[in-house]
């Protein structure tokens, strides 16, 4: 049975049951406050741990799960209502994994398949410390790595949406280049690519770093 931690002051469980969560049958439970969070989240085994956008020192508590060993490779979405607001940006430049809209519409079921269905250890972040190409937009520096996208640091700003060609060499020698999409700014001068051109070779050569780092 897939289990789901909601991290909230307010019991949203009835409006998550109400949809795709609901009808797939998987189990939820909650926590009221990050102290509670952080418990459940190492002993209950939960495949997806949801936090509550307003919860207090939620950014905190995304940050502690990643760093603890029992819950740095688990999935991590914030639930939020409304349009995205300036806050996001640092739930999930402190590791979550995406953002999902109240109340929940049509595009929930294909989201929650993939961070439920990806395996855990690749869909979680690498910390690494490289040296990135990204040709016109000059070097960067490359702070972690995901099967999904990487995370970059640069001394100019990137444009939001724009595509981008990029090339690194990983820490075992073998050299990645592709094409990527800037998805998110995280402050201060940080940036989230989402990777839309990799070929399976390439794609291959990171699966391997990843399974190799030994981040569980």
């Amino acid at each position: 049975m897939l289990r789901i931690l909601l991290c909230s002051e307010l019991d949203l469980r009835g409006e998550l049951r109400a949809s795709v969560i609901g009808r797939q049958g998987i189990d939820v439970y909650r926590a009221n406050g990050p102290e509670e969070a952080r418990l459940l989240a190492s002993s209950l085994g939960a495949q997806l741990i949801l936090v509550d956008r307003d919860l207090p020192h939620a950014v905190s508590l995304i940050q502690k799960l990643r760093e603890e060993p029992t819950t740095r490779t688990r999935s991590v979405a914030v639930l939020a209502r409304g349009d995205l607001e300036p806050g996001e940006i640092e739930l999930l430049a402190a590791g979550a994994n995406a953002i999902l809209r109240l109340p929940p519409d049509d595009t929930w079921p294909e989201r929650l398949r993939r961070l439920l269905n990806v395996p855990l250890r690749e869909e979680a972040r690498v910390p690494v410390d490289l040296v990135v190409d990204m040709h016109a937009r000059g070097p960067g520096s490359l702070v972690n790595l995901s099967v999904r996208g990487l995370l970059v640091e640069t001394e100019s700003p990137l444009p939001l949406h724009e595509e981008l060609s990029f090339r690194f060499e990983l820490p075992d020698g073998g050299w990645v280049e592709g094409r990527g999409h800037v998805v998110r700014e995280a402050p201060p001068n940080g940036w989230g690519i989402e990777f839309v051109a990799l070929s399976d070779a390439h794609r291959k050569a990171i699966q391997d770093y990843l399974r190799s780092a030994r981040i569980d």
